[in-house]
């Protein structure tokens, strides 16, 4: 088929136009909650028709068809809108008004169309369907999602998108099928007689007729899209188009490709293809995705289900159910009441509450009569999705086979996902093309808009591309941790033998006298900050004279009660990399840095507000940490950092005696995985082995921690998969080929080569937080900008920087007392090169803590894709553990959190 050169570019720029779009708005809540009723009635098989999509008898519906296209002559002009209330002024047309698709019945659809602002004489036509089904394409595509406008929070005003799809195309709406929106039929049965192959019908009547009121856009290329349960409608009028115009023997519309997204199109691979999402982002348990894989049959022959199926599912619904699951990641519309003037309003910024500003203004009588809407003055007010459809009588299973239709008759097709939707989710969505079985003609590869990382796209043989859309994970660490497992994966000479403890007998002459180091480590105050109503200090502690080794710590007191409070002490990981930079001035510590790399602001959610905190800098040639022995740089590993951060704190708290009894918690991220039980594990050693408490120890908390090799590479390499950042092949190779044992000998092959790619496709994104943007700039401002505590920014890291190698700054904080020669660093990538000690587990020593009474606490932040989520829930399935509590979502201001709901877990007797 030949496609000249304006048709392309407005194809690309309808591709960057669609995409940009599901940035902003995944298919509304509303819309999803009919789709899964939908989906439980075909489950649970209630009466809905399966069975393939056929349009009906091509001759007679020709003749039905000609005896419903009716005269339109004068209608155009009536339906031109001269201004919508509310509305800024515009450069383009628009109409709104009724087309007969059924004279007889009294059927009626309401469509709303924008021309393009330019070019509207050749850019092509564009039809947008929305699902449900019974949802209207007035309320999501053209008022939140692709549309012109937006609506104001007052309910009353609009205001423009800058990324509405009118700049390539000219975009047509419809309300369909009768009883959507201000789509209407006066015979009442019409509502009850609803399904796929009516809509399919009717909409091929709507748009015959439509042409013969705009008979300019005749000969024009026709693009049908949709989302959700459009997935369906789509294809279905598309396969209506390609058999009337055969039946014709001549093109009655000229129809060149379709557009899907978060489509519908299988049932069995959309209903397993969800429920994989929902395990591997952490929104249901792994035993109720257990009991879904042993219980439930979604093949399209599956009689009723079982007791055991029906009891898992609903334990998913349970799990999910206070989340908006078509955004997993969305706040929550927590008040539906207007406002009495317009809130304001970004495009890029998502507003839980926009569905309720539209069905204020769509029911208000001036917008109406604006849009020539609701002439008959119907009985039921104007709603997003339907309330008066009351059951639908057909869906087929699939309609894969209308897409291989499509495709051997030379259309175009694109099928986009956005990656944060858990009711039709990207899993979903390559399930269903996997089951098409068409070999591949371009390469998994990312996409960039302005230099990020949109998302992923594939395109297969016979013109079918597939894109994804990349909708908070723990901080980014050089990528230190990565290096490590590669090490140690390619058997590197590493020591991956289990951690041993430090005999406490033979660190005791490493004990130094700390008189009067207290009050010469107090702070006074650091440049550029705010005032606070805490102590804090920072200093060096020596943990090796002989070397002439010390670390370097920065301390905390709590806000209140500092004397009753615990102490706890914070270790980033690497191995290699600050807990001055990462945990103090960017994650839990009192202060963030302005982007001017001199001032400071409060972080209010500082975990000081209920801990007396200490951030410690090890191994030495961390951070401000160093040592005299140049050898000490290449003999570091795990063994040697828990020997001196063991010394370390006896030698702390004879500086700071008050906390030597006080309740103590070891924490930390990544790396610190490692760090923290091997350090808790001399602890709890040396305490039995002296017979009294040396330390307080309580408890550990662990975040997004590296524990088990095997575990944590498999689980990160699940997670790239069930998160489309790496193709399907290359996951299934890597699956294949890798063995991430620790009896591994070295990797073949071909599990080397697909680890490259997998690398390839995930480094031009921050894999520590992958919906985080990227940092262009590393030069800091002359004026703070505006900030923010909830708005991640992503050069934090280089304020921390410019601010930690200022000599003002080293100074207040007592650091660098040597002049070192060189510049602080929040990772000090040598170190990893000489790395000589790190266990391929640390869960024996879980398994110690909780034996010995020490409470143990994982978290898991669900976008970090460096030791995701999958890969923690793995490693603790490996513990054997018994559940003490159910997995249960938790909530902060009335919202369910991102982390991963932990449980409260004992041994097995």
């Amino acid at each position: 088929m030949e496609r000249n050169p304006k048709e392309h570019n407005s194809c690309l720029l309808l591709f960057c136009l669609l995409v940009t779009t599901a940035l902003v708005q995944i298919h509304g809540k509303k819309q999803g909650e009919i789709l899964g009723s939908l989906y439980k009635a075909k489950f649970q098989n209630f009466g809905v028709d399966k069975s393939h999509f056929h349009s009906i008898d091509h001759h007679g519906m020709k003749e039905e068809h000609n005896s419903r296209i009716y005269s339109q002559e004068g209608l155009k002009g009536k339906d031109r809108i001269r201004r919508l209330p509310g509305q800024p002024p515009v450069k383009f047309d628009h109409y709104g008004g009724y087309v007969t698709v059924d004279k007889l019945a009294g059927r009626v659809y309401f469509y709303y169309f924008v021309e393009a602002p330019q070019e509207k004489d050749s850019l092509p036509l564009l039809l947008w369907l929305n699902g449900g089904p019974g949802c209207s394409s007035l309320a999501y595509g053209a008022m939140q999602e692709l549309g012109p406008f937006r609506v104001h929070s007052d309910g009353k005003t609009l205001y423009r998108n800058k990324f509405a799809w009118n700049i390539a195309a000219n975009v047509l709406f419809l309300e369909s099928p009768a009883g959507v929106g201000f789509s209407y039929s006066n015979t009442t049965s019409d509502y009850s007689t609803n399904g796929d192959r009516k809509t399919a019908e009717d909409n091929y009547v709507f748009i015959l007729n439509w042409l013969e009121r705009f008979p300019e856009y005749k000969n024009r290329d026709l693009y049908l899209s949709g989302e959700s349960y459009a997935g369906h409608y789509v294809p279905q009028l598309a396969h209506n188009i390609l058999c009337q115009n055969k039946e014709a023997n001549r093109t009655l519309i000229n129809l060149k490709g379709i557009i899907i997204g978060n489509a519908v199109i299988d049932d069995e691979a959309d209903l397993r293809g969800m429920y994989d999402y929902l395990v591997t982002h952490a929104l249901i348990s792994d035993e109720t995705w257990k009991e879904i894989q042993k219980y439930c049959d979604f093949s399209a022959n599956a009689t009723a289900q079982s007791s055991g199926c029906i009891s898992a599912a609903d334990d998913a619904d349970d799990d999910v159910s206070s989340l908006n699951l078509y955004n997993i990641y969305a706040p929550l519309c927590t008040s539906s009441t207007l406002t009495s003037l317009p809130q304001k309003a970004s495009i890029m910024k998502f507003d839980p509450c926009s569905e309720d500003y539209v069905r204020a203004y769509m029911n208000r009588a001036e917008v109406q009569e604006a849009l020539h809407a609701n002439v008959t003055h119907l009985k039921f007010d104007w709603e997003p999705c339907s309330d008066v459809i009351p059951k639908w009588g057909d869906s087929p299973h699939t309609i894969l086979p209308l897409l291989h239709e499509l495709l051997s008759h030379g259309f175009r097709i694109w099928v986009f996902s956005g990656d944060t939707d858990g009711v039709v989710p990207v899993t979903s969505t390559k399930k269903s093309l996997h089951k098409m079985g068409l070999p591949t003609k371009s390469p998994w590869r990312p996409w960039s808009v302005g230099g990020e990382v949109g998302g992923y796209v594939q395109v297969y043989e016979g013109d079918l591309t597939f894109a994804t859309v990349r909708g908070a994970g723990h901080q980014k660490q050089g990528d230190a941790l990565y290096s490590l497992y590669k090490a140690k994966l390619e058997k590197s000479g590493i020591d991956i033998g289990l951690f041993q403890a430090s005999d406490h007998q033979n660190l005791s002459s490493r004990i130094y006298r700390q008189e009067g180091l207290k009050e010469k480590d107090r702070i006074k105050r650091l440049p550029g900050q705010p005032p606070v109503e805490f102590n804090h200090y920072g200093g060096y502690v020596t943990v090796d004279e002989s070397a002439g080794r010390a670390f370097y710590y920065y301390f905390v007191g709590a806000v209140r009660n500092k004397d009753s409070m615990p102490l706890l002490l914070w270790l980033n990981g690497g191995p290699g990399c600050s807990s001055l930079n990462y945990g103090a001035m960017e994650e839990l510590g009192p202060f963030r840095v302005h982007s001017d790399g001199k001032t400071l602001y409060r972080n209010k959610f500082a975990w000081n507000i209920a801990a007396n905190v200490l951030f410690l800098e090890s191994p030495a040639g961390v951070g401000f940490s160093y040592s005299n022995t140049t050898s000490d740089d290449r003999t570091n590993g795990d063994s040697k950092t828990a020997a001196d951060n063991y010394v370390f704190l006896l030698n702390w708290l004879e500086r700071f005696p008050e906390y030597k009894n006080r309740d103590f918690y070891i924490s930390g991220e990544s790396y610190g995985g490692h760090y923290v039980p091997q350090l808790a594990h001399n602890v709890l050693y040396n305490n039995k082995k002296e017979n009294k408490t040396l330390i307080n120890l309580k408890g550990i908390i662990i975040g997004n921690a590296a524990i088990d090799d095997e575990t944590d590479q498999s689980g990160m390499y699940e997670y790239f998969v069930s998160h489309a950042l790496i193709s399907d092949e290359t996951g299934y190779a890597i699956q294949k080929y890798c063995d991430f044992s620790p009896n591994a000998t070295n990797q073949v092959p071909q599990c080397n080569s697909a680890i490259l790619d997998a690398d390839d496709d995930v480094n031009p994104i921050d894999i520590y937080n992958i919906y985080a943007p990227l940092c262009f700039s590393s030069n800091v401002t002359a004026h703070p900008k505006r900030t923010s505590i909830m708005d991640f920014d992503p050069c934090e890291d280089n304020y921390v920087h410019a601010y930690m190698n200022r000599e003002d700054v080293q100074e207040a904080l007592h650091a660098n007392v040597t002049k070192l020669d060189h510049d602080w660093e929040a990772c000090n990538d040598f170190i990893l090169a000489a790395w000589g000690h790190s266990p391929s587990t640390v869960l024996p020593l879980l398994q110690e803590f909780l034996s010995n009474g020490v409470r143990v606490w994982v978290f898991s932040g669900d976008t970090d894709g460096r030791v995701p989520v999958t890969s923690t829930q793995k490693s603790l399935s490996k513990l054997s553990l018994r559940t003490k509590s159910q997995w249960r979502p938790w909530f902060l201001g009335g919202e369910v959190r991102r982390l991963i709901c932990f449980h409260d877990i004992e041994p097995l007797n």
